[in-house]
């Protein structure tokens, strides 16, 4: 009798009272199938360990695990291995119930298994088993908890209650496991034996949503159409989202314009859907998209965002659909301003947000391309301009600088206000709300500005009526306040159309700079509008323009090909014709007249650049790294704008590494990274040189080595006095002298150290007496002249001197 009215009563009130707050604290994501339970797991160390140490003492959950460990141990009655009091299975299962909520599974399944193991007879059997298969799906058990849920359906004299939460456990137990066919019939059962309204409208919906998904779009709407008869009896959120599902069925593009837009309209004028506004306007924005009613389909985006979602997703699908509608537009800048937005609501690490940080990075470049263009589109305009087209344009412009400082009280004055002593103690006269006003005067360092303005204007002028078209001074005179407003004016720099004009470029070298910079922009924009956003409108746009404002000559080639594969690749075959025959007549000679006359042979002709590069990419694993460079010089030229480009580039600086050291090799990383930073190359290269600058590479040589280090023999030939076929034989006479020292165990290699110097080393040698012996022997069998430049190094030094080429210092240490 204690047990059950006193313990576990109060154990269960604290229970129900944990369950509400764990469904008020979940957040639906209608963007997926709901699941049948509304609770929010958490990864924490509680589903391994058994212990939830993030959580309070104090939660409902664990009073009602105190009230049932109290109950177990104060009145539990197991005498010779059976239970005398029957309540005591009632206790194990609030004592599962609670651990379960708590989220710690593997304890709530062993409170659940006690039951069935010492509890046979129980009246809670068929509960326990339920919630077992419950824990089960929680710890991803769900082929075990298919199998015992099926059976326990399947015998009989499980009561409603125990039917609806088996069926409804094997449904969610299918919707884990993706078998939305298999999740229906017992999502069926679930709603047929519901014990009220709202759980009955949730598996319905959860029903519609599962159709919905397996294409059968009548049964979604009769399911729908269920949620929606309950009307009040069910919560709000699922008829409102009911009749949203509804309408995303349909085939928007097809469907009366009439028709939904009202529907939409009803929905967003009921008052009581105020809370549902957001999910209303955004399903109204894509309806309306989908019949190319862009402006209009802007306006309710923008009014879903005004409603300040709680749903993040849905926050991240208002601003990327406006990102897309700008970047159709070719607004890049906006469309990144919006990609951004929507990035920050999006979970890192998922593909979505993987896939739209992408798109924003490549329009980094679209954005800086096309402000240059601009600004340097508008210098030349103005540079060309007559000098009265010049003073219009300042004209102008000045104007407007002047309605902006006339509008003193439009000044953002709320920044500086913590400089304010006065901050804590505004007004609230005039405020709307609990706004804080952004009156210009109680700023005190804009008013002191203001009053100083003031001063140097009107005067000491007196506080009379009709001040401002009378001024009174102190001195009784009366000014004409327009005049002085005037004189003020025309003292201001900024007020005189000169002052901008004089800053035109009349240097011809500028100008020429300018212009080269703008068609270098107009270049690379034709370039990544064809092939980074298929955009061939945009891209030909830029080209021909480019063509048309005399460009180097390095960029005509190019953009003449491209303007022709983007007329061949749109259909526009007499366009195409046109450049076509402009490179074969004017540039015959070129790859790129090669490519048109014969583009099957050319794919597998030694001019073609991805065959070039590896043909470089060879000769730099044999160390011809001279010929490389020059090479690379000349091809980087040759294929502008050609997706090899940042493959040289990195080659090139992989060649200065060994050629020139860290330095030179850092410097051509940072520049493959800011020139390509979207390409492959160029992100490996940015991480390389971040990796390179965190590092800590000592210059400073070690004269004094350990013991155990391994000492190098190297020969150093300057290639200018010395021919390479000397060196090559001198590489051979060692060769042949190292296989009469078997014992040795010696690696003879040659590295080039600069351009004219190269280095043949003998490695293995494990101390610098046995080197300079072995040097002395190969000197007096005379394989090698001893003038010959030769020393001892240990390998560690020798990584210093090839990283920072400063051999010279290791040798003056060294004599």
């Amino acid at each position: 009798m204690t047990t059950y009215y006193n313990i576990v009563y109060n154990g269960n009130l604290a229970l129900e009272k944990g369950k509400q707050q764990v469904e008020d604290a979940y957040k639906e994501d209608y963007w997926a199938v709901l699941p049948i339970e509304r609770m929010a797991i958490k990864e924490t160390p509680s589903r391994r360990t058994g212990r939830n140490s993030e959580a309070s003492q104090n939660t409902p959950f664990q009073e009602a695990e105190e009230k049932a460990t109290k109950a177990i141990q104060k009145h539990s009655m197991f005498i010779k291995g059976k239970e005398y009091n029957p309540q005591i299975d009632e206790t194990f299962l609030l004592l599962g119930k609670a651990r379960y909520f708590d989220q710690r599974f593997i304890p709530a399944k062993d409170a659940f298994s006690f039951i069935l193991n010492h509890y046979p007879e129980s009246s809670t059997i068929n509960e326990a088993v339920i919630w077992q298969e419950k824990t089960n799906l929680r710890l991803e058990n769900f082929d075990r908890a298919i199998k015992n849920l099926d059976s326990l359906l399947k015998t009989s004299g499980l009561s409603a209650l125990e039917q609806h939460e088996a069926s409804a456990t094997l449904a969610q137990a299918y919707i884990f496991e993706d078998e939305k066919r298999f999740a229906i019939p017992p999502l069926r059962l679930a709603i047929a034996t519901a014990p009220d309204e709202e759980k009955k409208a949730r598996l319905l919906f959860i029903k519609g949503q599962l159709y919905a998904l397996l294409g059968e779009k009548d049964s979604a709407r009769v399911s729908f159409d269920e949620v929606i008869a309950l009307n009040r009896k069910s919560p709000r959120r699922y008829r409102i989202h009911s009749k949203l599902e509804q309408l995303r069925l349909k085939d928007l593009e097809k469907t009366s314009w009439n028709e939904t837009e009202l529907a939409f309209q009803d929905m967003a004028e009921n008052r009581e859907n105020r809370p549902f506004l957001d999910f209303i306007y955004y399903d109204n924005a894509v309806f309306r998209l989908a019949k190319d009613s862009v402006r209009l389909a802007v306006e309710k985006f923008n009014a879903s965002l005004r409603e300040e979602p709680s749903d993040t997703y849905l926050k991240s699908r208002n601003y990327f659909n406006l990102g897309e509608i700008y970047f159709d537009k070719a607004s890049y800048e906006t469309a990144g301003k919006y990609y951004d937005s929507t990035l920050t609501n999006l979970p890192e690490n998922t593909l979505e947000h993987i896939q739209i940080k992408r798109k924003k990075d490549n329009l980094e470049e679209v954005i800086n391309y096309e402000r240059i263009a601009k600004e340097t589109d508008s210098i030349l305009n103005l540079v060309n301009a007559s000098d009265e087209k010049r003073i219009q344009v300042f004209s102008a412009y000045i104007e407007k600088l002047k309605e902006e400082e006339k509008s003193v009280f439009a000044r953002e004055s709320a920044s500086k206000l913590a400089d304010s002593r006065f901050g804590a103690q505004r007004s609230q006269i005039g405020a709307q709300g609990n706004n804080p006003s952004d009156f210009y005067f109680y700023d005190r360092i804009e008013a002191q500005k203001g009053e100083v303005v003031f001063r140097r204007i009107w005067g000491d002028i007196q506080l009379t009526d009709d001040w401002r078209r009378d001024p009174v001074r102190s001195s009784g005179l009366n000014i004409e306040s327009e005049e002085a407003v005037v004189v003020e004016e025309e003292l201001k720099p900024e007020y005189n159309p000169q002052t901008y004009i004089a800053k035109i470029p009349t240097d011809e070298a500028i100008i020429d700079s300018i212009s080269d910079e703008r068609n270098f922009a107009n270049y690379q924009l034709g370039i990544l509008y064809k092939e980074k956003f298929r955009r061939n409108d945009l891209a030909i746009l830029k080209l021909e323009a480019l063509l048309e404002n005399d460009p180097e000559e390095r960029l005509v080639l190019p953009s003449t090909y491209y303007l022709y594969k983007i007329y061949e690749e749109t259909g526009d075959v007499k366009r195409a014709m046109q450049w076509k025959t402009e490179i074969l007549n004017k540039h015959p000679e070129s790859s790129y007249a090669s490519i048109l006359r014969n583009p099957e042979a050319y794919r597998t002709a030694a001019d073609n650049p991805q065959n070039i590069y590896n043909k470089l990419f060879r000769d730099y694993q044999a160390e011809h790294y001279e010929g490389v460079l020059n090479e690379i010089e000349t091809y980087t030229k040759v294929f502008l704008g050609n997706s090899i480009l940042p493959k040289l580039e990195l080659l090139k600086a992989r060649v200065l590494a060994k050629l020139e050291g860290l330095e030179a090799y850092m410097e051509a990383l940072n520049y493959v990274a800011l020139t390509y930073p979207q390409s492959k190359e160029g992100k490996y290269a940015q991480e390389q040189y971040k990796q390179l600058k965190d590092s800590s590479f000592s210059s400073e040589f070690d004269m004094d080595p350990a013991p155990d280090s391994e000492y190098m023999l190297v020969f150093k030939f300057d290639t200018k006095a010395t021919p390479e076929s000397k060196i090559h034989g001198i590489k051979e006479d060692l060769l042949a002298a190292l296989q009469k020292e078997p014992g040795l165990n010696l690696s003879l290699n040659e590295n080039n150290y600069t351009p004219n110097q190269t280095l043949i080393t003998l490695k293995g040698l494990r101390s610098k007496a046995a080197a300079e012996e072995l040097a002395e022997k190969f000197i007096k069998n005379a394989i090698i002249d001893k003038n010959f430049t030769y020393f001892v190094i240990t390998q560690q030094n020798y990584k210093i001197a090839q990283r920072h080429k400063n051999l010279d210092d290791y040798l003056e240490n060294y004599r």
